[in-house]
């Protein structure tokens, strides 16, 4: 027998599935770090869910907000994991609901229902009795997904026994072996969802890859997708029946290989509908074809308006006036001096709602990777060397070279560097995104923060400013270097070794006994 050549079968990998839970029953135990990411993902996907934490552990501020802003599809449950919370429908747990009070403290409210408390107990850490679990094969589970975020071992592995016995998907954080699924390092603009896996050996690995992939994807991939969406939705509404099925396929595989990426983003309901015109032809129009159609309706109008009787001509013209769009959210946010834990919590929380953040090169990639939107970083200075047919680039740190790419290539200074962080801050932007603008340290301690409001002022848009922990204070620190002491120090001066243009300032500080100088850059 000859065989076909065919790939071989590779076994060991993880089956990668789009896993749709909406209006799904998910529970989530614990309320920290890793809780929040998996309260964010799970609620993006539009699911229902109930997370115990008890009350003697401190929620995440981004855990407490998504409660708060998400009231008809959250529950808190604030005490520890009871066998119950798998068998019990949402909302129908003693729970409790969390608002602001008006001195901007947090309170909690009691929201018991008329349901009684089941009668198991919270778990002691001993192992559960035969007689208890057999008795809970008896009830139907109420979860269709559970999330364990805990450190405590042994609850753990009770929690994923019981999951198991009721047959429950269950992902037990940190431990592999007791995971019937893994989380994805994901990237999402809009409908796109790009997923990096690396079966629960590498999560650092798959977010590295995860952030290359994404810098090099098309720009407005998003927004082409979603138009390319409507074009098909009103393609199978125009030639609905199963019989077309494959001509409609072909014509759309047509049309998305015609078309450039950016230029599919551009469709709108009037070059939808032109485009449209083609498919009983079985033609494919052009992104410059459809352009030319539309110039040309637009000249039409312009001569029939101007043939309108003078007292109707202002309405027409309100009428024609394009909606204002919508104005995008920019924030400068201080990144601190490197470790996660030393971010504002305002900071953490802006980075996990922001759609697009724009980093610094020299930002470490655990404080990066709190951000859930797209992320662009700074690219390298490089000294570029143009020749007739190519580009060769000479970066400036490839002894440490990162394993993740910018979008550009072209930087060569730090003023051009700053130009591309600007221009891709005012991208997103105008289209009407919350943009963080992620700069280490504090970004009015040498940072260019002031350049940077003044910049997107001049370009119509105001800047919100979170500070962050300045390594002019917190290296010393760390150093143990007190930099005021009675005594010894009563005076503290920041300034820089490399002013504009790389030269010593003419007011660099001179010595004086009870002045610390601290010298950035």
């Amino acid at each position: 027998m000859v065989r076909s050549a065919i790939d071989p079968i590779r076994p060991g990998a993880s089956l990668i599935l789009a896993w749709q839970i909406k209006h799904k029953h998910v529970l989530i135990i614990g309320g920290g770090f890793v809780a929040a990411g998996r309260l964010v993902n799970v609620l993006e996907a539009d699911a229902k869910v109930t997370v115990v934490c008890p009350d003697t552990e401190e929620l995440s501020e981004t855990v407490r907000q998504h409660l708060l802003d998400h009231p008809e599809t959250t529950r808190l449950v604030p005490r520890g994991f009871l066998d119950s919370d798998l068998t019990t429908p949402f909302g129908k747990h003693h729970h409790s609901s969390i608002s602001y009070t008006s001195d901007d403290e947090t309170a909690i409210h009691d929201n018991a229902t008329n349901t009684p408390e089941p009668s198991d107990s919270a778990y002691s850490g001993s192992p559960p009795s035969t007689s208890t679990l057999a008795g809970s094969a008896f009830l139907a589970p109420a979860v269709d997904m559970v999330l364990s975020a805990i450190d405590d071992i042994p609850l753990s592995t009770h929690i994923y026994k019981h999951c198991k016995r009721l047959r429950i998907p269950v992902n037990i954080a940190d431990v592999p072996p007791q995971c019937d699924f893994y989380f994805c390092s994901t990237h999402r603009d809009q409908s796109l969802q790009v997923a990096v896996s690396t079966s629960g050996k590498g999560p650092k690995l798959a977010n590295l890859v995860r952030r290359h992939i994404a810098d090099h994807l098309p720009n407005r991939v998003g927004e082409a997708i979603e138009q390319v969406g409507k074009l098909r939705a009103k393609l199978r509404k125009m030639a609905p029946g199963p019989e077309v099925g494959p001509k409609r396929m072909t014509w759309m595989s047509r049309v998305c290989e015609s078309w450039r990426m950016e230029d599919l983003a551009t469709l709108d309901e009037q070059s939808i509908a032109l485009v449209l015109e083609g498919f009983k032809d079985d033609k494919v129009f052009t992104f410059e074809e459809i352009h030319t159609k539309i110039q040309e309706l637009a000249q039409e109008q312009e001569n029939t308006k101007a043939d309108v009787a003078p007292e109707s001509k202002i309405e027409d013209i309100v009428t024609l006036k394009h909606t204002p769009e919508k104005l995008g959210r920019l924030i400068l946010v201080g990144a601190g001096p490197g470790d996660p834990e030393l971010l504002t919590r305002k900071a953490a929380r802006l980075l996990a709602e922001a759609d697009l953040v724009v980093a610094d090169r020299l930002i470490p990639m655990e404080v990066v990777d709190l951000a859930q939107g797209e992320v662009r970083i700074a690219p390298k200075k490089r000294a570029v060397i143009a020749t007739e047919s190519t580009m060769d680039i000479v970066t400036s740190d490839s002894a440490s070279e990162r394993s993740i790419s910018s979008f550009s290539s072209s930087a060569s200074s730090s003023d051009d560097i700053q130009n591309q962080l600007n221009e891709w801050c005012l991208q997103g932007l105008r289209e009407g995104k919350t943009v963080v603008r992620l700069k280490q340290g504090d970004p009015y301690i040498f940072g260019r923060g002031a350049e940077e409001i003044l910049y997107f002022r001049e370009h119509g848009f105001d800047a919100e400013v979170v500070p962050g922990v300045s390594s002019a204070l917190s290296a010393p620190l760390a150093a143990g270097v007190p930099l005021t002491h009675r005594g010894v120090a009563d005076q503290v001066v920041i300034t820089t070794a490399q002013a504009k243009g790389g030269v010593l300032p003419d007011n660099f500080p001179s010595y004086d006994a009870k002045r610390t100088v601290v010298v950035l850059m």
